[in-house]
């Protein structure tokens, strides 16, 4: 028994359509698949974004708290500086000698002021 051509053909045209069917199925995996990376990239730039903003808000806050611990630090070293040379101050007359270690201690002083007030590097 042999088939005849309208068979054949029949067989074919259903055979086509189920592979054109297959590919449409495929295809649209494939446009939805696109879609959704498209959008997983979206969400990833904006959560990038906002970790970024987070990071600049932590440092900004660390940098104001780090500038006014060093103020206040700055401000007790002065009170201090200033109760230390006070007797000093008060004194009639100072000898030369004893206005010359006033001045190298007054200057060590303000060294170390300026050292321990100045922002660590990586701080700026």
């Amino acid at each position: 028994m042999s088939l005849s051509a309208e068979a054949v053909g029949g067989i074919e045209l259903s055979y086509d359509a189920r592979v054109a069917g297959a590919m449409d199925r495929v295809l649209e995996a494939e446009r939805s698949a696109r879609a959704a990376i498209a959008d997983c990239e979206l969400e990833v730039q904006a959560s990038l974004e906002r970790a970024r903003e987070r990071r600049r808000t932590i440092l900004e806050r660390a940098h104001d708290r780090i500038m006014a611990l060093h103020a206040r630090a700055a401000r007790t070293l002065d009170e201090q500086i200033a109760k230390i040379l006070e007797p000093h101050a008060q004194a009639p007359v100072l000898v030369t000698a004893q206005r010359t270690d006033a001045a190298h201690l007054h200057a060590a002083i303000e060294g170390l002021v300026e050292r321990l007030t100045r922002p660590a590097e990586g701080e700026q």
